[in-house]
Formats: structure tokens, C-alpha cells, sequence
């Protein structure tokens, strides 16, 4: 039997034995509900005997949409979810306190506080629509509904928590407990001639040489004529920022994610503009994205040390998540998660994800490619991986990728996601989901698989282990919505073998949290 079969069968026995399932085939739009439950360090217990090591000691904590109707109004889309946080307490590998809270944003608190959905920018749009005058001053309020990321600014007593999502705007918050400290914005904002200086990745990266945070602003530019503004910048803490590089650029791409290596960062402009007429008409940034095929993606390697900006051009594709990237010689290696266009983003629309008729019908197009840079000959080299067996293909259809972050920026060999499209002869949704680990180094030998079915995983977190030998020495942490019971619990695997080592029940469900990160330590 393959070992991913072995995995598969092991994994239905534990939690059949243990009785914490029951056959069922239905689920996932629980994932897209509304829960408004919201406590502070509730006990949970591990479900088996098997015991989690002694070294995942520290607070995993997930940030996603947790609420999609408000008063009269819903969303249409489930990245306008509000921002809620959900945290696992691990100690010792034993004791487990789980809390979940609601982010304090201007959006969601004028939300609570008027019984609608406030006033604000939106991926696209609410239900009834805002009015004009609503939308008019949504472009006054911008955008603060965190709800994408979490990322950690400096160490020890001095650090920061904060929330992100595709926009300038930050939201502290108190890693202990959850609560919300204040609004951020980085003060590296242009003139008020720049209406849309917001825009933002929701996933920075620290600095290999110093630590410091490095992230993107662009600022799009509502004056016909003038360019838009690309700013590298470098934060040291939530107050302190500096300015690497500003990119000038005749159209505007919407990016969420980056690469970074020792000496660069890799910035890829996709050909999805933004559309400052449509901004401005729609308040929504959704609608105001225009695809145009037939241009190319652009990558820009800017240098860290002096914020020289080198131009490469590629035939044009789309990505959400680049994986890693790291310098070879004379080429940087890039590896992202592709798209053939952009139309992967309005998938998500809540009605959709809440039928399951319309949710068989999507396609998975997602597809992990290396792309080899060279700055010297300007020459792009794009390549893709082989799987192991042909019939795990779809092992390279993942999403959401993760690495273990000691070989970030550098050569590595491993990478895992979720594939929200199981197999090859299957390429649609279908409700299946797996938690994927690809060999990037070895032809695909080492690939393997999760898979539960009606149990629907979110993005993995890497810990691992201290003093390890291999690159995949540790456990891979996430949360999983357990479809027949309508509970979500916090899965321990084997970061080599992809077996269960445990899970805990949270005795609620968590709606799709759509990232997050786990911090060793005390809080």
C-alpha cells in the first residue's frame, strides 16, 4: 500500500476509534457562517494518548473572516468577512486554552454600534448595495477590516501583534488575550492628491541580515498623467519605518504576497490593474481590477542595500501566494503558486461557498512553478515540478504555501499547502480537501498527502524541531472543520510522514481562517 494510502487509512481509524466522527457528507459551508461566540482561554483536551512534543510550546493563532451578516446587510464576498482571531495556547505540548475574539477595527465596532455593515471599502460590495452617498464616503473611511494575516514586529517585551490585509492599516492587538490595541497606519503616505495611497501586501517578510519587517505600499495615483508609486519600506517597529526604493509605474498591479533573498526583494507585477475610474464609481476594490491578458507579468528585484530596481519580463500570469525565493549564483529562484488569470478571486463569493452545487462547479487552476531569474542576461526561466506518481499531480495544485521559516530566503526542498481540488480526474472543488507536502528536491519522492473526507483543513503552520537535522524535523499545526460534527479542531502531523500525532476539539466551529502564524513562548 502507498504511503499515502497508509496515512489516509491510519488517519480514519484513529478518529473513527475514538469516536469524535460520524459518517456524514456535508460541512464546509460552515466555514462560511457566521459565529459570533467569543471567550477567553476555554480548556480543550487532546483527543488521543499520543503525545505532542514537549517543544510546541507557544500560542498558534488564526485570522479570517468570522462574521458575514450584520442587521439587514451581508456580504458578498467572504474577504469582506470581519476580522476575527482565533488562538490555541499550547504548553509543553500538553495543556491547550483556546480563545477567539472579534478584531476592534473602525469597521466592524461602527458595524456593531449602527446594526449595519459601516461604511468603508470592500473587495465587492455588501447586500442591499450602499447607496451613493455611502459609497462616496467609503472612500473617506478606506479600509481597516484586518482580516487576512498576523505578523510579529521585534522581539521579547518589545514586541508588536498586528493584523493585516491588503491595505496601509495595521490593527495591534494583545497576543495573551486577544483584545484589540489600537489602529496603525505606516507613515509613508504620499499627498492627499493620491486619494488611494492604501494599497498594501497582507504578507511582509523579515529581513535575512537584520530581522527588521520589510513590506510594500503602493499608491495609486487619481490625477490622468502622473504614474503610480511602488515603495519598498523597512519597519522596525509599528512607528518606525524607512523607505528602500520608490518604483514609479504607468498601471498599477494588485499583488498580495512577495519573495524576499539575502540581498533583493522580488516584487511580480501582474497584468491586473487597478482601474482608478472604477475605484472611485465602486468603492469596491473587486470591481475595479481590469485583467489584461496580453501583457506580461513584470518582476522587479529590488536590492535591500541600496534600492537599485532591475526590470524582467515574463509571458503575463496571476498569483496570490509566491513560496520562497533565494539566490543561486548569478540567478534568484523564484517559486510561486500560479494562476492562468485572475478568476480564481471571485470563487469565494458567500453564495456560492454556501451551495453546494455551485462550489462542484469550480475549477482549481492553481499551479506551483519555479521561476529563475538571471538580472544579468534579463532572462526569465520558468519551470514546474514533476510528482511523484502521476496520479499525485495534484500535489502541485496546493495553495495557502508554508515553509519551514529557518530556510526562508534560501535553498529548501519542501513546501506545503492545502489543494482544495483532489485529484487530477476530479478538477473540481467537490468539497474535498487536503493538507499537501510537495519535494521540490528529489522529483517529487517525499510528496504526500492529508485527506479526510468532509473534513476540510486550513492553511498548515511549520514548527520545528529544536536542533533538527532534516528541513522537515518538526509538526506541522493547523485547524481543520470537522464537516459531521460541525466542529472545528487543532491538528498536530508528523511534518515528514503527514500522520496524525493528535488533535483537540475546539466545541465550536471556526470559519475559514485564511492565515496564520504560531509563536513559541509565553504570553
Amino acid at each position: 500500500m502507498p504511503v499515502s494510502d497508509k496515512v489516509f487509512h491510519l488517519s480514519i481509524v484513529i478518529l473513527a476509534v475514538s469516536g469524535c466522527i460520524e459518517a456524514s457528507t456535508v460541512g464546509l459551508e460552515y466555514f462560511f457562517r457566521d459565529n459570533f461566540e467569543e471567550f477567553r482561554d476555554r480548556p480543550i483536551q487532546w483527543c488521543n494518548s499520543t503525545p505532542v512534543p514537549h517543544w510546541v510550546h507557544g500560542t498558534f493563532v488564526r485570522n479570517g473572516p468570522g462574521r458575514f451578516n450584520i442587521g439587514q446587510r451581508s456580504v458578498i464576498h467572504t474577504f469582506d468577512g470581519f476580522a476575527k482571531l482565533h488562538s490555541f495556547k499550547i504548553h509543553n505540548g500538553t495543556q491547550i486554552h483556546f480563545s477567539a475574539s472579534f478584531l476592534g477595527t473602525s469597521t466592524y465596532t461602527r458595524s456593531i454600534a449602527e446594526n449595519d455593515y459601516a461604511t468603508s471599502l470592500t473587495f465587492d460590495g455588501v447586500n442591499p448595495a450602499f447607496t451613493f452617498e455611502e459609497r462616496a464616503e467609503a472612500l473617506v473611511y478606506g479600509i481597516d477590516n484586518t482580516n487576512a494575516n498576523i505578523w510579529k514586529i521585534g522581539s521579547g517585551r518589545n514586541a508588536e501583534f498586528i493584523g493585516l490585509t491588503d491595505a496601509a492599516v495595521f490593527s495591534k492587538f494583545d497576543v495573551g488575550t486577544l483584545s484589540t490595541i489600537s489602529l496603525v497606519k505606516p507613515d509613508i503616505t504620499h499627498p492627499i492628491i493620491n486619494l488611494l495611497s492604501l494599497m498594501s501586501t497582507a504578507h511582509p517578510l523579515y529581513e535575512p541580515k537584520t530581522g527588521h519587517t520589510i513590506n510594500l505600499v503602493y499608491t495609486v495615483n487619481i490625477v490622468p498623467g502622473l504614474k503610480h508609486t511602488l515603495t519598498l519600506y523597512r519597519m522596525k517597529d509599528t512607528s518606525t519605518q524607512e523607505i528602500i526604493a520608490n518604483v514609479k509605474l504607468e498601471k498599477m498591479s494588485y499583488m498580495h504576497s512577495f519573495s524576499i533573498t539575502e540581498n533583493h526583494a522580488i516584487v511580480s507585477l501582474y497584468p491586473l490593474y487597478i482601474s482608478v475610474p472604477k475605484m472611485l464609481n465602486s468603492a469596491e476594490a473587486g470591481k475595479c481590477l481590469e485583467w489584461e491578458g496580453k501583457d506580461e507579468t513584470k518582476f522587479l528585484v529590488i536590492s535591500l542595500k541600496d534600492g537599485k530596481v532591475s526590470e524582467l519580463m515574463t509571458p503575463g500570469f496571476f498569483a496570490v501566494h509566491h513560496v520562497n525565493a533565494f539566490e543561486q549564483g548569478d540567478d534568484i529562484v523564484v517559486d510561486i503558486i500560479t494562476y492562468p488569470d485572475n478568476s480564481m478571486l471571485y470563487q469565494f463569493e458567500l453564495a456560492t461557498m454556501l451551495d453546494e452545487k455551485k462550489r462542484s462547479l469550480l475549477v482549481n487552476r492553481a499551479l506551483l512553478k519555479r521561476f529563475t531569474l538571471n538580472t544579468k542576461t534579463s532572462s526569465v526561466g520558468v519551470s514546474e515540478f514533476p510528482p511523484k506518481t502521476p496520479d499525485m499531480n495534484f500535489v502541485n495544485r496546493m495553495e495557502l504555501p508554508v515553509i519551514n521559516e529557518n530556510h526562508r530566503s534560501g535553498n529548501y526542498c519542501y513546501v506545503y499547502g492545502v489543494v482544495f481540488s483532489f485529484d487530477e480526474q476530479t478538477p473540481t472543488v467537490h468539497d474535498n480537501f487536503a493538507i499537501v507536502k510537495k519535494d521540490l528536491c528529489n522529483n517529487g519522492r517525499s510528496d504526500k498527502y492529508w485527506y479526510l473526507p468532509n473534513h476540510y483543513p486550513n492553511e498548515p503552520y511549520f514548527i520545528p524541531e529544536p536542533n533538527a537535522k532534516a528541513e522537515d524535523q518538526g509538526v506541522l499545526v493547523t485547524t481543520v472543520l470537522d464537516g459531521e460534527r460541525k466542529e472545528s479542531y487543532l491538528l498536530i502531523l508528523d511534518a515528514q510522514t503527514l500522520k496524525i500525532i493528535n488533535y483537540a476539539y475546539a466545541k465550536t466551529y471556526i470559519p475559514f481562517a485564511i492565515h496564520g502564524r504560531f509563536f513559541p513562548g509565553d504570553f
